[in-house]
């Protein structure tokens, strides 16, 4: 968003007309197909106040991606990464399906893959200190795309297969598929004969 400093109410407003008529169009929509013509139709505004707000719609979508990235990883903020995988299994999933309905479809939604990769790399730049287990940066690296894909792919499956485990026994589960994947691991230091 353009504005800096104190808001008033007017712009607030205006602001969440835009985000909640953008959350509503992402949910029904391919982002390529909105546009600022038909947002600004649904938030109840003109093109003009759309672009006081924002520069275009990439920098909503900028705006809507920091704030999913953040609010991660600030829920993973205590866990110290791959050793505590299980916690962090936890808030992925949480974190998924809590609030709207916005983060689960993002999640799971082949036509939003770009902006969930997005997220992904802004929470792993972000979280990328607390993530070291040890390794050299690209073991390390390697064993972050694992967890993530993983973690991605067991909850997408679990979404898609209209979530008949309850939601503490997946987390259990999934956490266990990792944790034995990732334990599976040697330390290079302990290979050697």
């Amino acid at each position: 968003m353009k504005e800096t400093g104190t808001e008033d109410l007017r712009i607030r407003r205006t602001h969440e007309a835009i985000n909640k008529a953008f959350t509503e169009m992402l949910l029904k929509m391919k982002y390529d197909s909105i546009t600022v013509k038909e947002l600004a139709k649904r938030a109840n505004i003109n093109r003009k106040t759309f672009y006081l707000h924002y520069d275009s719609l990439d920098d909503l979508l900028e705006e809507l991606q920091q704030k999913i990235a953040d609010e991660f990883v600030q829920r993973i903020a205590p866990f110290k990464g791959q050793n505590d995988i299980a916690k962090l299994t936890r808030e992925f999933f949480l974190h998924s399906l809590e609030g709207d309905a916005l983060k689960q479809h993002i999640n799971c939604d082949d036509s939003c893959y770009f902006i969930h990769s997005r997220i992904n790399k802004r929470i792993m730049s972000q979280s990328g200190e607390s993530n070291k287990i040890g390794m050299e940066k690209y073991r390390q690296n390697i064993i972050n795309a694992f967890l993530s894909s993983a973690t991605l792919e067991i909850f997408r499956q679990w979404v898609a297969d209209g979530k008949k485990i309850p939601l503490e026994e997946i987390i259990i589960f999934a956490s266990q598929l990792l944790s034995n994947g990732v334990n599976g691991i040697k330390h290079p230091s302990t290979n050697k004969k």
